[in-house]
């Protein structure tokens, strides 16, 4: 009988560090120093202005590389604009952006993707954001620097 009641103890406390493991583990959000992004450091990119083109630069990238360059859309019109669609000049560069409008006056984070497999040199390319804020798309050129 002190045996089961020895048993019961041991499995008790492992119990117990499980627990108090998973608490710690939620309450740090389970991931080891994510911070929030501060959008104020990231290239802005006002997608109501289609009379400017912006340029995004990847800087020195070597052939086979896979980059990401994180960008603020800014809504500064006066209405939600809704990003339908993107185009390209290529297939070397994709965007991960929201399918939700974004409101009046709102600021919102995407990802821009260049796939840089086959390329010895790159010319500047051109990558198109189609919205529902006017008839034109705004127009991003996309410039990196193949070095071997």
């Amino acid at each position: 009988m002190c045996r089961v009641v020895k048993t019961f103890s041991y499995n008790k406390c492992c119990l117990l560090w499980v627990v108090a493991f998973a608490l710690l583990c939620s309450s740090c959000g389970g991931r080891r120093g994510a911070k929030s992004a501060d959008l104020s450091l990231l290239q802005r990119v006002d997608i109501a202005d289609v009379a400017t083109a912006d340029t995004i630069d990847f800087g020195r990238v070597r052939p086979g590389e896979v980059l990401t360059r994180s960008l603020t859309l800014a809504n500064d019109s006066q209405s939600p604009v809704l990003i339908v669609g993107t185009d390209t000049s290529c297939g070397c560069l994709e965007m991960e952006y929201p399918k939700e409008p974004i409101g009046s006056g709102k600021v919102v984070e995407v990802k821009l993707t260049f796939y840089s497999s086959g390329y010895n040199y790159f010319a500047p390319r051109s990558f198109y954001l189609n919205t529902s804020a006017a008839n034109e798309p705004k127009r991003l050129v996309v410039t990196a620097t193949m070095v071997q």
